[in-house]
């Protein structure tokens, strides 16, 4: 896995090299790296051939021969950007009107030479070690049927227990298999143990078979496992019968045996489809339930095991700890906030019982657990359930696991907005399996597709990663999680092959790691972290994460001396200055930092950076005060993302500069907005625009919102467009202008506008293609709103926050309805949320796929919150999760009624940026 990331990153590196309009390399210079960049190449083919050999292959040989792969990559790539550095750092801190930066690369002939010879004798090596590669010895036959000490007590699922049985008890004609899925420790093996062992199972199924499959099984020693089972008579004798290759009797026997008799066989722990195996097996009385850690694609029907709720995790670990007594009552809410931080994992949460079970019944030593996040129990809990999770990872393709160990440097126990992510990980040329130039292809829909492609197929496939694209999920729609247990595997196999490290103490180990992350951002105050990190690691980093809770003080970045950054993610780090170390990373992709003042203009020096978000610590108004970004961004073609809060474009001096590149550009507001700029920046598909009404506008009679005209014109490619008035003026409207909603656009997010419904209806003919609708802050006003036939023609998802809209039906009642456009059969998922009819409903969380304008004012608040508001929100979600079912249950009988009302819906609080 890591030679694959290495060749990932040198690849793009060498790219860069050779494809940067910035840089001129000088004549046989490129004839000289190119081959480099073929051997990259030719070296992923090489080391995708992996994926072929079947998950009973040892692995052990070929993971010593990755790392040192990915070594020789490593010591290569450092060589070429410090060589490419050094020779365009003195350019770009001399004169300033460089159109591009002479580059010489005759030097490094011999070292590419060499480099290229190693690296073929390298896969040479590897293609005779994958033809030389061990199996896993198998399983002998008796363990394989021996299930009797598999505990089917099972706390918990008790409708989907239920749904499960009577699937495989019904008498009419249905599928089968039922495959029960899910991630590695949540419990597949119990369920179906407890569905083996029912009572009404028993009874309806003549023959019952218990196979363990695993990674290694092989056709006839499956066929004798159910045959000893199915058939006594020949028990001893499929156990001790050896394969004399006379699988044919095998089968003729078994087919036998299962003539005319209900069977249920349950085959565990199932890794790949055999089709031979369920051939043998289709016939019409046998019914087959197998659990997997994968999702079988060749099973159209599935159940896909949950985690349980935080009430059956807290029953479970105290069943587990006391017994059916429950946790003593000095214990009971300790015991709560433990079982929380199990996060509904049941293998988890039993491991973590054994290990409390060994300590004293304190409350001082509940008290750390409960409240420590690295305490000694789940330290070592995390470490004892890593041989169960360990193959999960281990047998994943190679493009998935740089990213789901990436997915280590977010803090445990948060949700994780997927474009954030997204965004760093293009920066090093990661996503790259995933469609070739992702960001080059300005279409809306496969941007959007490709963003979440990876979180799917880690979510979906492979079970690693949490996520839920129904309205109803405990988190939010758009955001995804890694349950504690992973997120401690990827930092742990994260820093043991030096790909990324979480700082957690002023005494880490750092030498020669490639990616470094903080959650606690102090530990850069300590001289000794910032001395440890200069000396053992600076020179190699490629990206730096500040993840953890919002810091006031800045961090020391001139103390660690970093050189080849590429992503350097700072926006929970508030800076008083602009760090102008920062215009030294010449190599940097990717910026995110919180600064208030002007923007220095040798910010241009950062002539590779494609996504620049600079967020507000607080929001200061002057009178004739014009906050703009430096002329000088225009001379950053690599740009495409724009995400500077509170400062406006300026119109550049030369007739031909353009950001072609650029497809987002939020937090501007609307004096971005007119045509000479907007000209500039032709493919945009998002934008996010933000008007703030100046305490002393009354006094100037000049429209603020005329620019707004030249959208639609100009900005043929817009898919998202988010408009918000910042804090509002009751007694004000925002009439914007028609001619700024361009046809093109799929999501609108409104807000603060004050307008009458009517002119939501006259927005809404002109978009054909709108899909999503959110609108909030008093987008428009007024106690109806009647939905014309002609308009969302389109539209699926509408979300209105603070309304005085009147609710209709059950008054007081949180709930969402379902309404039918006159037009078109598409259904509308309407949820309301706000301040109507004398009741305070709570907030819709904010799902748009960038951040909304409206977070950014309440980012001062943030940076104060007290430990306890999280607390409550953590229970406010524990009550929503509990909620759930009847809310489904609520909402299924509402669904059947037609209706065009809007009601309430009682929707999470908007988390924050990655909390």
């Amino acid at each position: 896995m890591a030679a694959y990331g290495a060749a990932i990153s040198l690849k793009n590196t060498i790219h860069t090299i050779l494809q940067s309009s910035r840089i001129s390399l000088v004549p046989a210079s490129p004839q000289i790296l190119q081959p480099a960049y073929d051997a990259m190449v030719r070296l992923q083919k090489v080391l995708l051939k992996l994926e072929d050999t079947g998950y009973s292959k040892i692995r052990t040989k070929m993971n010593d021969l990755d790392e040192r792969i990915k070594e020789t990559v490593w010591e290569f790539e450092d060589l070429l950007e410090s060589h490419v550095y050094e020779q365009i750092l003195p350019q770009v801190e001399g004169e300033r009107d460089h159109l591009s930066f002479p580059v010489d690369l005759q030097s490094l002939r011999q070292s590419i030479d060499c480099f290229i010879q190693r690296v073929s004798v390298m896969e040479a090596e590897f293609d005779i070690e994958l033809l030389s590669m061990p199996e896993e010895e198998g399983e002998p036959l008796s363990s394989r049927i021996d299930f009797g000490g598999i505990d089917s007590n099972m706390v918990g699922l008790s409708g989907e227990f239920e749904e499960v049985r009577a699937y495989l008890c019904a008498e009419d004609d249905m599928s089968w298999w039922l495959p029960v899925i899910g991630m590695a420790g949540v419990g597949k093996t119990t369920f179906a143990k407890k569905l083996f062992d029912d009572p009404s199972v028993k009874s309806h199924f003549e023959l019952r078979a218990w196979v363990k499959v695993g990674r290694k099984c092989e056709f006839h020693e499956m066929v004798q496992c159910i045959l000893s089972q199915v058939d006594p008579n020949t028990h001893i004798q499929m156990l001790t019968f050896g394969d004399d290759g006379d699988d044919e009797k095998l089968v003729g026997l078994l087919q036998e045996r299962l003539k005319d008799k209900k069977c249920l066989i349950v085959l565990d722990d199932v890794w790949k489809w055999d089709t031979r195996v369920m051939d043998t097996l289709l016939e019409e009385n046998v019914q087959i339930l197998l659990t997997s850690r994968k999702n079988i694609k060749e099973c159209p029907t599935k159940g896909t095991l949950r985690l349980l709720t935080n009430k059956e995790s807290k029953k479970l670990l105290s069943e587990k700890m006391f017994g059916e007594e429950g946790f003593p009552p000095h214990l009971d809410e300790l015991g709560e906030k433990i079982a929380k931080k199990c996060e509904g994992l049941p293998l988890m949460i039993v491991t973590v019982a054994e290990l409390l079970s060994k300590e004293e019944t304190t409350t001082e030593n509940w008290t750390e657990v409960a409240e420590k996040q690295h305490n000694s129990v789940f330290l070592d809990a995390y470490d004892q359930i890593a041989e169960v999770l360990y193959p999960s990872y281990n047998y994943l393709p190679q493009n998935l696991k740089m990213l789901f160990l990436y997915l280590g440097a977010c803090p445990p126990y948060t949700d994780i907005r997927p474009h954030i992510i997204f965004n760093m990980l293009s920066s090093e040329g990661f996503l790259e399996s995933f469609g070739s130039q992702i960001l080059d292809d300005l279409n809306g829909e496969t941007l959007n597709l490709h963003l979440y492609e990876w979180v799917v197929h880690l979510a979906f496939r492979y079970f690693l990663v949490l996520f839920n694209i129904t309205l109803d999920s405990w988190f939010s729609k758009k955001m995804f999680r890694v349950h504690s247990c992973w997120q401690h595997f990827c930092k742990k196999e994260a820093t043991r092959i030096k790909f990324l490290h979480v700082l957690q103490s002023y005494d880490d180990v750092v030498k020669d790691q490639r990616r470094l992350c903080a959650h606690h951002i102090s530990l850069f105050s300590l001289k000794e972290v910032c001395e440890k990190i200069k000396n053992d690691c600076a020179s190699n980093v490629r990206s730096l994460l500040c993840l953890g809770q919002y810091h006031e003080y800045a961090m020391p970045l001139h103390a660690m001396d970093f050189k080849l950054l590429k992503v350097l993610e700072a926006g929970s780090v508030r800076f008083y200055r602009f760090p102008l170390e920062i215009f030294k990373l010449i190599c940097l992709k990717y910026l995110c930092l919180t600064y208030n003042k002007e923007i220095p203009v040798s910010i241009s020096n950062l002539f590779h950076l494609q996504f620049l978000t600079i967020y507000q610590h607080m929001d200061i108004i002057k009178r004739g005060a014009l906050s703009c970004m430096p002329v000088e961004v225009w001379d950053m073609k690599e740009l495409q993302h724009i995400e500077v809060w509170g400062k406006d474009l300026v119109i550049p001096d030369s007739s031909v500069a353009a950001l072609d590149r650029l497809y987002a550009l939020i937090g501007v507001s609307e004096k971005s907005c007119i045509r000479e700029i907007l000209q500039r920046i032709p493919n945009l598909k998002k934008l996010g625009i933000v008007v703030q009404l100046q305490p002393y506008d009354e006094d100037d009679d000049r429209n603020p919102l005329s620019n707004l005209s030249f959208i639609s014109e100009e900005l043929q490619k817009l898919d998202i467009l988010q408009f918000t008035v910042k804090y509002p003026d009751i007694k004000r409207e925002f009439m914007v202008p028609l001619s700024m909603f361009p046809s093109s656009l799929k999501r609108l997010n409104l807000s603060g506008l004050g307008c009458p419904w009517k002119y939501m209806n006259d927005i809404g003919m002109l978009l054909p293609n709108l899909s999503y609708l959110k609108l909030q802050n008093y987008a428009f006003r007024g106690p109806e709103w009647d939905i014309g036939s002609d308009c969302f023609l389109k539209l699926e998802t509408v979300i209105i926050k603070d309304t005085n809209l009147e609710m209709r039906g059950q008054k007081g009642a949180h709930s969402k309805t379902t309404v039918t456009n006159a037009s078109t059969p598409t259904p509308l998922d309407v949820s309301v949320a706000g301040e109507t009819a004398g009741e305070q409903l709570t907030e819709a969380p904010a799902e748009d796929e960038e951040r909304a304008p409206s977070e950014n004012e309440e980012r001062a608040e943030d940076e104060e919150r007290a430990p306890a508001e999280n607390e409550a929100e953590n229970e406010e979600r524990a009550e929503d999760e509990e909620r759930a079912p009847a809310e489904n249950e609520e909402r299924a009988e509402r669904d059947a009624v037609p209706s065009r009302s809007l009601r309430p819906r009682d929707r999470l609080k908007p988390p924050n940026r990655f909390l």
